[in-house]
């Protein structure tokens, strides 16, 4: 954590409308928290009494998994976001005394906080109580909108899931029809476009085109396919189709206009979570395909043998 813990509170979104004056005394109730890899910082269940603000680091917020499918699967939690440099969490508890986590919250990398109870927030806000409004009417709206991004989540999900129970008659219908509904939840300039691999000539095949992608394409340094989605600049993002056997294509996400760090994190956790739902469409669809090709293979052979 900065030295100057209130030149680093006037940075968070949180209190950017609190005068540098009154952060100063606020400052000096953080208290630094640091976490290894993997730490768990607090567990769904525990009671909230503090606000968390990530200085280094990121912090992965995910519900447990209790079903025994997903216990014989290794599975033990849905990772519901990723919080990285400047953003907080545990605010509810800030609201509600006392009342249990509602997720489970776990370093990803090693992390530094600065932690904030609820206890000594209130006794800064009882000496300074002309910014108590300006304070929780800012901590409302920070929730309101993370209650928003959830629920076109949902939707998004919803829609998407019904979409790839159709029946696709080759990759391309199958990426036309996903890719214009998954665009229409995006906010701000995007275009996109998605690569498939062909196996007859061993490359990455453009299959998709939404937006003006074309007119950007030569401008972004894509890369080929490797290990993991990430961001390729401040625009753009590639996620990736893992097959069994080799990558089996990738989409491009440019948005004409840069994310920061907080749009990048939601950007990438939404892009990532509906680009799954395409990967397992995508390996039925091929699953079929080639069985069909088989089907028909065998039906020529017979029919030269007669």
């Amino acid at each position: 954590m900065p030295d100057d813990k209130s030149v680093f509170l006037k940075s968070i979104r949180l209190f950017e409308k609190i005068p540098a004056e009154q952060l100063e005394s606020l400052s000096q109730f953080l208290k630094e928290e640091k976490h290894s890899d993997g730490a768990v910082v607090f567990e769904e269940g525990q009671p909230g009494n503090c606000l968390y603000i990530i200085s280094t680091g990121n912090i992965v917020i995910a519900k447990k998994l209790r079903s025994d499918e997903d216990a014989s699967n290794g599975v033990d939690r849905k990772e519901l976001a990723v919080l990285g440099p400047g953003d907080c969490f545990g605010e509810m508890s800030l609201l509600e005394a006392d009342q249990p986590r509602s997720a489970d919250a776990l370093a990803r990398g090693e992390t530094v906080l600065a932690r904030l109870d609820r206890d000594e927030l209130n006794t800064w806000l009882a000496g300074h109580p002309q910014l108590a409004i300006a304070f929780f009417a800012e901590l409302v709206s920070t929730l309101s909108g993370r209650l928003r991004i959830s629920s076109n989540e949902l939707t998004l999900l919803f829609d998407l899931s019904s979409l790839l129970l159709e029946p696709f008659s080759s990759v391309r219908d199958l990426f036309d029809k996903f890719m214009r509904r998954r665009m229409r939840y995006l906010e701000g300039d995007w275009c996109s476009g998605a690569y498939h691999y062909n196996e007859f000539n061993d490359e990455m095949d453009l299959v998709d085109v939404e937006g003006d992608f074309n007119a950007v394409k030569d401008s972004i340094k894509i890369p080929p396919p490797g290990s993991k989605d990430h961001w390729i600049d401040d625009n753009t993002y590639q996620v990736l189709f893992p097959g069994p056997k080799r990558c089996m294509g990738y989409i491009v996400f440019h948005r004409k206009e840069p994310l920061d760090a907080e749009e990048k994190n939601e950007t990438a956790r939404t892009l990532t979570t509906t680009a799954r739902l395409l990967t397992s469409a995508l390996v039925q669809l091929n699953f079929r395909l080639e069985n069909e090709m088989r089907e028909r293979l065998s039906a020529s052979r017979q029919m030269g043998e007669l």
